[in-house]
């Protein structure tokens, strides 16, 4: 793992090596647009993905606490149709640890799929995940993603 991008709020890699064309994100706090911190790390994967050719990114998201719902609105309008538009196939997602999280989560991602075509599902380890990408990667050169 190739770490790329760390602050408060995010610790990002490239994992390109071990799962091609993929990252790993893994996502803690409480988001708001109005910070600057949290706003950078949202900001950083997004020209990433499109200059490395990353097709996966494996989103850990154990310490999220909160997405606000103004974030949860710029996340849809803006920054998932721009990494779709920049390459990324596939979000494979690991989920908070604390419930208000996991409900953060379910609502951010409750109609990615439908309105970006974004191929997101969720795994229950790193490991997992990982083998998940395989697959997907392997769908998207045989024009099939696994089901979901």
């Amino acid at each position: 793992m190739k770490k790329i991008f760390e602050n408060a709020y995010a610790e990002l890699y490239d994992i390109s090596e071990e799962v091609p064309h993929t990252m790993f994100g893994y996502w803690r706090g409480f988001w708001e647009l109005q910070d600057e911190e949290a706003m950078a790390a949202l900001l950083f994967p997004l020209n990433y993905i499109k200059e490395h050719g990353i097709k996966i990114m494996l989103t850990d998201y154990k310490d999220l606490d909160v997405v606000s719902e103004e974030t949860d609105q710029w996340l849809a309008e803006y920054w998932f149709p721009t990494v779709v538009k920049n390459g990324l196939k596939a979000e494979i997602i690991l989920d908070a640890e604390e419930m208000i999280g996991q409900i953060s989560v379910d609502f951010m991602y409750e109609n990615v799929d439908a309105n970006t075509g974004l191929y997101t599902r969720k795994a229950d380890t790193l490991e997992h995940a990982k083998e998940l990408a395989m697959a997907v990667l392997q769908g998207i050169e045989e024009n099939k993603l696994p089901d979901k």
